[in-house]
This record gives structure tokens, sequence and C-alpha cells, in this order.
């Protein structure tokens, strides 16, 4: 079922259309020109038939508010405290202070248990500081009687990249703590980068031996 509105005759329309003339001109609506109320041009009190308002069943409208004064602009730059802030303070992710100084340090390379003879050990080490730069890698004499000639240097990696430029096995002498030079020079370690040593004991104890070994830097902290 579709609903069509009723259709309004002409004189219906006209009485429509003047009185909203009076609505804007005249807030007193179907009065006369002496004000008294009893014949309008377009009703009144005795003629209401032509009255827009009370052919709808409404009443006149009476005067129009004025409009209410804008609001205030809120004020702009920072609030006057935390307080006064809509929601909580929170934590905020700021950038880290940049190193102040370098100092010497040493990240341990040991395996702590055994390792049997021609039996290989991976040990990996994670600096904590912002920059750890390897100088030097000894290895210690103790437990085996060979000291570190009795170690084969497999690989020395830091992160994903090897210190070598080959692959292939470096006696472990060659990083001995009585050596006057290692010939190596590693790559900067940044923060909880893996520095991996890898190594193969060829010594004679049959109950084999720990590793002790050590990587001496520069941490920027």
């Amino acid at each position: 079922m579709v609903y069509r509105p009723p259709q309004l005759n002409p004189a219906q329309v006209q009485a429509l259309l003047a009185g909203w003339v009076d609505i804007v001109q005249n807030p007193q609506i179907g009065r006369d020109g002496f004000g008294w109320g009893f014949r309008g041009p377009y009703g009144g009190q005795w003629a209401a038939g032509y009255n827009p308002y009370v052919m709808m069943g409404q009443a006149a409208p009476g005067p129009v508010a004025p409009p209410m004064p804008p609001a205030p602009p809120m004020p702009m730059g920072p609030p006057p405290g935390l307080e006064a802030m809509p929601w909580p303070p929170r934590a905020a992710v700021v950038d880290a202070p940049l190193p102040t100084q370098a100092n010497r340090d040493i990240l341990p390379m040991s395996t702590g248990v055994p390792i049997l003879p021609t039996q290989s050990a991976q040990i990996t080490g994670r600096p904590q500081t912002l920059v750890f730069k390897i100088g030097r890698f000894v290895i210690s004499n103790a437990g085996t009687a060979g000291g570190a000639a009795d170690w084969i240097v497999n690989d020395i990696k830091i992160g994903n990249r090897s210190q070598f430029v080959q692959s292939g096995d470096v006696p472990g002498d060659l990083f001995a703590t009585n050596a006057i030079d290692t010939f190596v020079r590693f790559e900067a370690a940044q923060t909880a980068m893996d520095v991996v040593v890898v190594v193969t004991y060829i010594g004679l104890n049959e109950s084999g031996t720990p590793f002790f070994g050590a990587m001496v830097g520069t941490a920027a902290v």
C-alpha cells in the first residue's frame, strides 16, 4: 500500500502561502489592521477556516526565540597541569641517548663443560652494550697440556658474517694469550648481536677439557 498525501485545493494553497507571509511580517497571525482579532485578512478568530495553522490543527507559533550566543573558543596551547588533561599520563617512546664514552670491556666465551677430543663446540656471546668493537680474541692455556695449541678455531662469526676471508680452520695458538698479534680485525657487534666461536679440541686429555676464551674490545656506553 502506498501512502498518498491529501491534495489541497487552490484556496487552501493560497491561504497556506499567505499565512507564511503573515508569519514573517507580523507575528500576530490572523488579526485585522486594528489588532482586535475579530477578522483577519486570512481568517482570525471568526473566520479561522483559512488560517493555515487552524486548517492543519496546530497552534500558531509565537515570536521566534533569539539565536544562542556562540560558544567561546577553546584555549590553545598545553594544559596548565596533568590533572587538567582528559586522559591519564602514559609512558612514551623516546630515542635512546647517544653513547658518551668508550670503555675497555671483555665478552666471555667459555663452554663450562668439558669437550672431548675431536669434538667441536659452538660458543655464543651476546654483548649488551650499544656497540662492542672487538680488538682481540684470546684462548686460555688452562686444562690441557698444549694450551691454546690444543684447539682448532673453525670459525668466528659476528651476526651472520664470518670474520675469515674464506672458510677453513685456524690453529688456536694464533689466539694464545701470549701472542704478540692475532692479525685479525673484527667487525663491531651491535646490541644483542650474536658473537659465535666454533672450536674443536685436539688435545690428549681423554676426559676432555672446558674451553676458556674471551673477546677483548671497546664498548660504547
